[in-house]
């Protein structure tokens, strides 16, 4: 869909992290974002090397930008960084032509 906005993320867990925290607060967020209008899927893909990258799809830039700034999803943000990511990226990207869907016969 033009417009949509596509955030992919490659976040990488650090040693001694808790793996069942960081799983309660994912879970959390799940619950939250796909509630949220605008919000249309999120999906992760692991590599054969161990990569994790996981892609989250939005109708809009305003879409994104409210779970951006939703105040429990910041907070969630902050314990990330402080607490369970030692590196990582995210990119966030508009769609400026979709083509598709394909279909045979």
């Amino acid at each position: 869909m033009i417009g949509e906005v596509i955030v992919i993320g490659d976040l990488k867990m650090r040693d001694g992290a808790s793996v069942e925290e960081h799983d309660r607060l994912g879970a959390r967020m799940y619950d939250l974002v796909s509630r949220m209008p605008g919000f249309l899927s999120i999906k992760s893909f692991k590599a054969d090397d161990g990569e994790e990258v996981t892609v989250f799809r939005f109708a809009s830039e305003a879409a994104l930008e409210a779970w951006r700034t939703h105040p429990e999803h910041v907070e969630t943000m902050r314990r990330g960084h402080a607490e369970f990511y030692d590196s990582g990226f995210l990119q966030i990207c508009k769609v400026i032509r979709e083509v598709g869907p394909f279909a045979h016969d």
